[in-house]
């Protein structure tokens, strides 16, 4: 069995998708600390017309210590949610698939989930069905109870799983302890990703955002454009 792991992001990037579809199960790490500064797993890059537009979550930090991400909660407040919809509009809505997707995202900031997790992972179920992923390619790290830090957390995954390789971008060799992984005997497969180029709004192409510019932009037609783009190393 091949697995990956991946930190829950909010409105993911293409990437994710790709990875997932390289893999048996991949395990989103939802137990892991979530960062204090900079994160993925509360913001992302959409595009509008003077180029990159920032979709941030915002979280309660004001005196909860270090959390698990999936112990965040969001901030109720109304406006930002309002906010956000209405950016989504001014962004998307001359794009070819506006409709078929802003009525998922309208849905998911009317019914505003309390915790971070859940907006996360109803934003990637909608993404994987959306590039043709039907099947539960995922499983949460709370649901596996795997522990540990590092590649010690890998390889607690990968015992649970009983999987046999690890799918991991290049640059998480740097992180890795190889030695430990190769002692335990997983297999490590390297995968170099390369960001498709797609029809987008406004101007020149920009690269690396979220899958719902790419949703936005060609539908349908998606994973075809993601299959053709990108090689594993």
């Amino acid at each position: 069995m091949k697995f990956a792991t991946h930190q829950p992001a909010f409105l993911p990037w293409p990437g994710l998708v790709y990875k997932a579809s390289r893999v048996d199960r991949l395990v989103l790490l939802d137990e892991v600390q979530f960062p204090r500064g900079f994160s993925w797993v509360n913001r992302n890059r959409l595009k509008g017309m003077h180029g990159v537009v920032w979709f941030t979550v915002p979280v309660m930090k004001k005196g909860q210590g270090l959390q698990k991400i999936n112990q965040v909660r969001v901030l109720p407040e109304e406006r930002w949610r309002k906010k956000h919809v209405l950016t989504l509009e001014h962004c998307y809505k001359r794009a070819p698939f506006f409709q078929e997707h802003m009525a998922f995202l309208e849905e998911l900031y009317s019914r505003a989930p309390s915790m971070l997790l859940g907006w996360n992972l109803a934003a990637i179920d909608h993404i994987f069905r959306s590039f043709g992923m039907n099947e539960p390619h995922y499983i949460l790290q709370s649901e596996l109870r795997a522990r540990g830090r590092g590649t010690g957390l890998i390889l607690d995954v990968a015992e649970r799983l009983g999987a046999s390789t690890l799918v991991a971008p290049r640059p998480a060799k740097a992180s890795l302890d190889m030695s430990i992984l190769k002692r335990a005997g997983l297999e490590v497969e390297w995968l170099d990703y390369t960001s498709p180029v797609y029809p987008q709004l406004w101007g020149e192409f920009l690269k690396d955002l979220s899958a719902m510019d790419l949703l936005f932009n060609c539908g349908p037609y998606g994973r075809e454009i993601l299959e053709r783009a990108q090689r594993p190393g």
